[in-house]
């Protein structure tokens, strides 16, 4: 019999935390529980020890009320929080002139900061092989915010397993839940009350990533919309986030030229018989897309 791993996906966003526990057996994975709750966390968490310790009675009830036994934790953190940023990159290029490259990057945005007070992750997206040129994409977060996140999670006995990108993570539950995505043009669109995180998949291959500041729900329709008309070849939009409700859902359906999915991270994941919501929770949906797709990671 395969051994089972079992995992414990947050993520963290300025509004909200949302946690689930998943059990992997080796060939499925099985939803042992979920819930979600206000963020104490303020933006200087390293700083604050009362908002921090919050953090700690308000993932350590979970943990006892839902009998978590994952020893591991996947984090995905708000895209807003972290500095992402697509560049064209030249075949053949070295690893040293694209450090130095995102390095110049982070010295223009950040002039007070070092470099190396970043951790970068640097992802090509696109090919184009006639042109010689490629997009790549990097994604870097402040050392100390990631000590940040590591610290809470110690506080809790728990291993850190990774931190990735709320975005990214819920492209992971796109991609496990959705498999004939690989063979489609699609827009991944993350609703935030603020913000939209958008990357464009192309046979399984991210294309571009882009994000809009958001003032109103208006807005966020006003942006789909443009985006099913604009982008050619684009086949449907799949959308998913903490800020997304039915009502919103069904402006952007009515405005939009293509097909709107909401992105389901449950599809393919089966759910255990004990799980048991709490009262303000409804069925599990697009809401929880990053929490299950770091959840889901399995590198």
């Amino acid at each position: 019999m395969p051994s089972k791993d079992l995992v414990l996906g947050l993520s963290i966003t300025d509004k909200c935390v949302q946690a689930v526990e998943l059990e992997h057996d080796g060939q499925s994975n099985t939803l042992l529980a979920l819930d979600e709750w206000e963020n104490p966390l303020l933006p200087n968490v390293e700083n604050d020890e009362e908002s921090k310790q919050k953090f700690i009675e308000y993932l350590s009830a979970f943990i006892k009320v839902n009998r978590i036994k994952s020893r591991r934790a996947a984090v995905a953190m708000d895209s807003s929080q972290l500095f992402i940023n697509s560049f064209p990159l030249e075949d053949g290029v070295s690893q040293v002139d694209i450090n130095e490259h995102v390095n110049w990057e982070l010295r223009q945005y950040f002039p007070s900061t070092p470099p190396k007070e970043f951790v970068t992750d640097i992802h090509v997206m696109n090919r184009n092989a006639p042109e010689h040129w490629n997009h790549a994409l990097s994604v870097s977060v402040k050392r100390k915010d990631a000590f940040a996140v590591e610290n809470l999670i110690a506080g809790l006995k728990l291993d850190l397993a990774i931190i990735d990108v709320d975005h990214f993570a819920a492209d992971t539950a796109l991609r496990y839940n959705y498999p004939d995505a690989e063979r489609k043009f699609i827009a991944l669109v993350g609703v935030k009350e603020d913000r939209l995180d958008v990357s464009l998949l192309k046979t399984g291959v991210m294309e571009s990533y882009t994000y809009y500041v958001v003032q109103s729900n208006q807005e966020i329709v006003d942006h789909i919309t443009a985006l099913s008309q604009n982008v050619q070849g684009i086949q449907s939009i799949t959308v998913y986030g903490p800020y997304l409700d039915k009502d919103l859902l069904v402006l952007i359906r009515r405005s939009s030229a293509l097909l709107v999915e909401a992105l389901n991270p449950l599809r393919h994941v089966k759910i255990a018989d004990s799980l048991r919501l709490a009262d303000h929770l409804s069925t599990p949906s697009y809401r929880f897309a990053s929490a299950v797709g770091v959840a889901l990671r399995r590198d």
